[in-house]
């Protein structure tokens, strides 16, 4: 079901995405480090059961992030995408020369934070 709601909601009209693939295949982390070094501007979209998040990228630096039906937004929605285990991600690349970065800090430190995060909830859940 996940795979046709990735078709049915794609970021284009011509439904194509430059990447996609399954987040069983490569995880969230993955797909962002590998548009950082790629330096790559565009949308990507990740469904998972009833999520649907949405990352924009301005090269290879997210600059905002949002979940459909939820407060989170920039980096809390980004924690709460890369927490995603199974899912569909598809990427499609266009110039966002105008839009605002909300985010303000470089992908690889965004990883790095969220990735701390979880080693500390981790932590704390011993």
């Amino acid at each position: 079901m996940a795979r046709a709601r990735v078709r049915q909601i794609s970021p284009t009209s011509r439904n194509d995405a430059g990447l996609r693939g399954r987040l069983e295949q490569f995880g969230l982390a993955t797909v962002l480090s590998f548009l950082d070094m790629e330096r790559r501007s565009g949308q990507l979209l990740i469904v998972a059961d009833d999520t649907i998040g949405r990352v924009w990228l301005r090269g290879g630096q997210a600059i905002s992030a949002r979940i459909g039906g939820s407060r989170h937004v920039n980096r809390a929605a980004i924690f709460e995408l890369l927490s995603l285990g199974s899912g569909y991600f598809a990427f499609t690349q266009e110039d966002l020369p105008s839009a605002v970065d909300e985010i303000g800090e470089p992908t690889a430190l965004l990883l790095m934070n969220a990735a701390l995060r979880t080693d500390e909830a981790a932590a704390l859940a011993y």
